[in-house]
């Protein structure tokens, strides 16, 4: 029996709409996040969700606890389901980063793999090993259930790209995960993993998606 895995990006928060680096800082969701967590909550309705896990940080366990509803399932808090530190860079936007780390920004663009955040920030590399260790650590707990888990933008885009077999230099070049998109994999008893969704934001009203895919440092050189 297959164990299928519903993986989710925390809603918005303010300074997701300001394109500020968050990494550790623990920030609420706003308004539009707090619906874009009801849309996938409705989305997910007929869903037999056995367990649910979420990253410890405040907009992803409020978006799993929004999703959640009436079941009475417990959350349980993971640190290996924690977004990316962003060291001296978390909250600033691009501009502000480049400004005071000249570079930082074009290896953040163009060369991922090879980034160390400046001021006790992760790698790219740290990431992606304690996310795919978090991943398979919960899958063995719930062989043959559906799982929900709520994250974080980063960590589930390096867990995708390593199932799909793509580098972490390629991780900018896939599709950007929306918040509150289903990220949807069913792993095989031997351990086969096939992606069924990716940034599936289909049943967000159109008014509420937009921004929702902002990427801080994407865009950071300004148009003068």
């Amino acid at each position: 029996m297959k164990t299928k895995v519903i993986m989710i990006r925390h809603g918005e928060t303010d300074w997701n709409v300001l394109c500020k680096f968050l990494g550790s800082a623990d920030r609420l969701l706003t308004e539009k996040g707090r619906r874009q967590a009801g849309y996938a909550r409705a989305a997910l309705q007929k869903e037999q969700i056995a367990a649910i896990y979420s990253s410890p940080m405040l907009r992803a366990y409020e978006t799993g606890e929004i999703i959640r509803g009436d079941r009475d399932i417990p959350i349980i808090r993971d640190d290996g389901l924690i977004e990316i530190n962003c060291g001296a860079w978390e909250g600033l936007d691009g501009n502000e980063v480049e400004k005071k780390y000249p570079g930082q920004m074009d290896m953040w663009a163009n060369h991922p793999e090879r980034l160390q955040i400046d001021g006790g920030g992760d790698s790219f590399v740290d990431v992606q090993n304690r996310i795919v260790e978090a991943f398979w650590r919960i899958v063995n707990a719930n062989r043959g259930k559906t799982i929900l888990i709520t994250s974080h933008m980063i960590c589930l885009t390096l867990l995708l790209i390593y199932f799909d077999k793509k580098e972490i230099k390629d991780m900018w070049n896939v599709k950007p995960l929306a918040n509150g998109a289903l990220n949807i994999v069913e792993v095989s008893e031997d351990d086969r993993v096939e992606i069924t969704a990716w940034s599936d934001d289909t049943f967000v009203p159109e008014e509420d998606k937009k921004g929702s895919v902002l990427v801080a440092g994407r865009n950071y050189i300004d148009e003068e």
